[in-house]
């Protein structure tokens, strides 16, 4: 790869080389992004401070060996001191999801009863309080419930007053939940002469429950691990308030350099 160099008057000069001589086609900064939602139900605990994140993933396998402990090799490049004990323990939330019993008619098995999905440690309000929602967690009631995982029901023709008094108290009949649990990392080039790529990394995850008559009849997930490269090819393609914010900064860190000493 070719490098330029300038001093602080050409930095500007040696922009318009990279784009008009090409003393570079890779990108020169980057934009990092981040979202995260969590409900906070599911709180990692705490590592030792000298812990690496595969010591505790490891640990993590052997104390549930037939869940879904699945190591992210990449995911530790979202780790910070700042969100290590505030990460959620995404695979504990899985294996106990997956654990909720959804009603089985024929074969004569009950969904579990909504205090039964609590002690699982599924809730949307804080402290059993109903005043207080959890953050990123919902109330779902009637078709909306249903259509969250994939039940939709149509309503048909109604004329009889008892038709359609039914059809309220059946859809009437069903309550669902939805959980939020997101992590996400994006990254952007800054400043990029003939391509811009784009990578998302990450976990994306929706974790729905729906009750009939109290007792549950359908759980789903749905999202999962996100690792998704982009790269896009053209002339001069990144926005052009990248390349300004980029000569600026790029202008006043030389000037200071080249300043002279007082």
């Amino acid at each position: 790869m070719k490098m330029c160099r300038s001093t602080g008057s050409l930095v500007t000069g040696c922009a318009i080389v990279l784009a008009m001589a090409g003393c570079t086609t890779a990108p020169l900064f980057q934009k990092q992004s981040f979202d995260f939602k969590t409900t906070k139900l599911f709180q990692r605990p705490c590592p030792a401070p000298d812990a690496p994140r595969d010591a505790f993933l490891q640990e993590a396998a052997i104390a549930h060996p037939v869940s879904l402990v699945v190591a992210k090799p990449k995911q530790n490049e979202l780790e910070t001191m700042e969100n290590r004990c505030n990460a959620t323990y995404l695979e504990k939330m899985v294996e106990n999801f997956l654990s909720i019993r959804e009603a089985d008619e024929k074969s004569g098995v009950d969904g579990d009863t909504i205090e039964e999905v609590r002690r699982k440690g599924f809730t949307i309000h804080v402290g059993g309080d109903p005043r207080v929602s959890r953050p990123n967690t919902r109330a779902l009631h009637g078709n909306d419930a249903l259509a969250a995982v994939g039940m939709s029901v149509s309503a048909p023709p109604l004329q009889r007053p008892e038709d359609i008094k039914a059809y309220i108290e059946f859809m009437g009949s069903h309550y669902g939940e939805e959980y939020l649990e997101k992590d996400m990392k994006n990254v952007t080039d800054r400043f990029c002469l003939n391509r811009r790529e784009k990578h998302e990394l990450g976990d994306d995850r929706i974790f729905t429950i729906v009750w009939r008559h109290g007792r549950v009849i359908k759980r789903v997930i749905k999202g999962g691990l996100i690792d998704n490269p982009k790269q896009d090819r053209g002339f001069l393609i990144c926005p052009s308030d990248f390349i300004v914010e980029t000569l600026t900064g790029t202008a006043r860190g030389v000037m200071k350099l080249v300043a002279p000493m007082p």
